[in-house]
């Protein structure tokens, strides 16, 4: 690693590293976390269970992970993101459950190739229905099958490359649109079911987080986690309709 790169490494973690990450007082509810095998909803998943909440959780193929939590507190869903009739079997698991808080984290990058000129539509339409449609699609499911009137929120886990204000660079069309197609989504809500039952929607760009699909991250996901769960908790109504960062900076459309 270069010195420059040293350098803005070090700028970038060092407005998180004196973050005060508070004590919240979030306990007692239902919470529906997508992609929990992994990465940021893994972290989010074992945080509410140690604030003593219940927690429902899909996963795609390995639980591994999942199973060393042990938690009565947790039920295990496993669910393929990119195929609507697994989605479907979710309804099985929440029907007339009061789910309290929704976190859409499930996401891929798709395949690293994704210029113009080579793109894989086959991919483009997994990935979309990963990083996008998927969570639409929950989100109706716990509308129309869990119990009536107990969604207080929704959290969408997008990401600053869906910007369209932001996009400066170009290429990585498969991920970017999907992330796009995911605020449209998130904005679109944040009017409709705040209006109609008082649900707060928002997205959060969780930023450079180490993970999986970004192992060279300068974020640890504890920390990641530690800071959705303040916007989620201190800020709460006040982000319906926004797009904000970890913290609670306002990124345009």
């Amino acid at each position: 690693m270069g010195l420059r790169e040293k350098i803005r490494k070090y700028l970038y973690t060092w407005k998180f590293k004196n973050k005060k990450i508070l004590n919240p007082n979030y306990s007692g509810k239902n919470i529906f976390i997508t992609g929990a095998n992994s990465g940021i909803g893994l972290e989010l998943t074992k945080k509410f269970l140690n604030l003593n909440n219940k927690v429902f959780v899909t996963y795609r193929n390995n639980s591994e992970n999942l199973d060393k939590i042990n938690s009565k507190n947790l039920t295990l869903i496993k669910c393929d993101q990119k195929n609507l009739s697994e989605i479907e079997n979710i309804k099985k698991e929440i029907t007339n459950i009061p789910i309290n808080l929704l976190i859409n984290s499930a996401g891929i990058f798709g395949p690293p190739e994704q210029k113009l000129e080579t793109l894989n539509f086959n991919d483009f339409q997994d990935t979309l229905m990963v990083n996008s449609l998927s969570g639409l699609k929950i989100t109706q499911l716990i509308l129309n099958v869990a119990k009536k009137n107990a969604l207080e929120m929704i959290v969408n886990i997008s990401s600053d490359a869906g910007s369209m204000s932001k996009n400066n660079q170009g290429n990585a069309y498969i991920y970017r649109t999907s992330k796009s197609a995911l605020n449209s989504i998130t904005k679109n809500m944040s009017v409709d079911l705040f209006d109609k039952y008082n649900i707060t929607v928002f997205a959060i760009d969780p930023g450079n987080v180490k993970s999986g699909m970004n192992p060279g991250g300068m974020i640890e996901t504890s920390v990641c986690a530690d800071l959705i769960i303040n916007l989620i908790t201190f800020h709460g109504k006040e982000l319906n309709g926004k797009f904000v960062d970890l913290l609670n900076k306002e990124i345009p459309w």
